[in-house]
């Protein structure tokens, strides 16, 4: 008969208990969109017939030409439902500084030459990540 009691009084704690857990719920962190993006942009001059230097100039040109389309395209994304980068951080300064110094960190993939329109191409790429993320979220 003891036992009996003894598993009675277990079972009704317990009953007890699990009517008095908390409904635990896990709430996702909801990331930006953008904050795992790649970014891959081209830049496009036209290759100088001539010595060494001036393809290099051409060179300088195309990434030059990249670089200032990935600021573009940086700029344009959108950070909320009505607003983009470039819009968020208009009266900014110091963010302005760090989105420019982030921006350098891009990183040429590739280099190509168009014999048909004797142009070179440059593709960089730049990885948002976590790094950038930190810096639009301040």
């Amino acid at each position: 008969m003891r036992v009996l009691t003894k598993g009675l009084t277990i079972f009704i704690i317990l009953l007890l208990f699990s009517g008095c857990q908390k409904n635990i719920q896990t709430m996702e962190v909801l990331r930006p969109n953008w904050s795992e993006a790649t970014l891959k942009v081209t830049g496009i001059a036209k290759l100088q017939d001539g010595d060494a230097a001036d393809r290099l100039m051409s060179l300088q040109k195309a990434k030059s030409d990249a670089f200032k389309n990935l600021k573009e395209e940086l700029l344009n994304i959108m950070i909320t439902d009505t607003k983009t980068i470039g819009e968020y951080i208009k009266d900014k300064e110091a963010v302005k500084g760090q989105v420019e110094d982030f921006i350098k960190r891009g990183k040429v993939t590739e280099v190509r030459h168009i014999p048909s329109d004797n142009n070179i191409e440059v593709d960089i790429e730049l990885y948002l990540g976590k790094g950038f993320e930190s810096i639009i979220l301040k």
